[in-house]
């Protein structure tokens, strides 16, 4: 069985912030997605979503999209979706297409403020 508490297994790959364009309390331009240029090599990543300014009720953060490069300069290609929970962390293991692809996470078009984390499991 995989030990996934050892935290020297784990990579972070993508910390990043990002605000929606408020005028007052308006959202005038939601927050775009965040698409880290990382290929990932392993079936197993943790993703977990902060936001300052969330209600207390809210438990959707969006969803986290696999992309897998297809041949013949097509570009890419949807593989999985996954829900992600807001302020839980969750471990995903992609099944269909377990290497070589890209992840982008799409944020719910009401949030102001998004945190997204991202770690990448390499177990040798």
């Amino acid at each position: 069985m995989t030990d996934f508490s050892d935290v020297s297994k784990w990579n972070l790959i993508i910390d990043s912030t990002k605000n929606a364009n408020i005028l007052g309390e308006m959202i005038i331009q939601p927050i775009a997605a965040f698409e880290p240029s990382h290929l990932f090599s392993s079936s197993v990543v943790c993703v977990q979503v902060f936001s300052a300014t969330a209600k207390p009720n809210w438990y959707k953060a969006g969803y986290l999209h696999q992309a897998v490069i297809t041949p013949f300069s097509l570009g890419l290609a949807l593989g999985e979706s996954k829900f992600i929970p807001l302020y839980t962390p969750i471990i995903i293991k992609f099944l269909s297409f377990p290497n070589n692809y890209k992840i982008s996470f799409e944020v719910q078009r009401y949030f102001k403020d998004c945190t997204f984390k991202v770690w990448e499991f390499i177990d040798n």
